[in-house]
């Protein structure tokens, strides 16, 4: 969906979420890169449009009403227009549409479906660690994850972004590993 570049800007990573998320933690250590953490209403709310990130993830992992829009969507709509790229899951409705109407600026991942730009597949939830293969179109790797650091979808959402951005999958999964 989009090619990758390399992490030369010195504009910060927006992840969307809770705030003092896994996906974040685990993104300052897979990139080096500044991070900046902004719950939905404060990014969709940001009358700053002079902000550029590099990356925008976000995290929409809890269940919601389907009938509407989350606050996670729209605050994606909002800082994608501010945003080298747009990391989304391909699991959910909300990223599957991103991903349709934003082609070129995407970068999607899944836990399964192989038209991601990165997919987990054989998912093992272990006693101490996650573990799943990383697939892209160049590369496949045995990704393990230390217990208390996140789960697959906090990964995958890191993972991707660090490989969107220009950083290797062997070094991010490496990186990811370390406790």
């Amino acid at each position: 969906m989009l090619s990758t570049t390399a992490i030369n800007s010195t504009d910060p990573i927006a992840v969307v979420g809770r705030g003092n998320t896994a996906t974040a933690h685990l993104l300052r250590r897979l990139t080096g890169a500044q991070v900046v953490e902004l719950n939905p209403y404060e990014a969709a709310m940001a009358g700053d449009d002079t902000s550029r990130y590099q990356a925008v993830v976000v995290e929409n992992f809890e269940p919601r009403d389907r009938r509407t829009l989350s606050p996670c969507a729209v605050a994606r709509w909002e800082l994608s227009r501010r945003a080298g790229v747009t990391v989304v899951a391909l699991d959910d409705g909300e990223g599957r549409r991103t991903a349709r109407a934003m082609r070129g600026r995407v970068f999607a991942y899944s836990d399964g479906k192989p038209q991601a730009d990165l997919t987990a597949k054989n998912v093992c939830l272990r006693r101490h660690q996650v573990e799943f293969e990383a697939l892209t179109q160049d590369d496949l790797l045995r990704v393990r994850v230390p217990q208390g650091q996140g789960g697959v979808y906090e990964s995958l959402a890191a993972l991707a972004a660090a490989v969107a951005l220009g950083v290797p999958l062997e070094q991010a999964a490496r990186r990811l590993n370390q406790s």
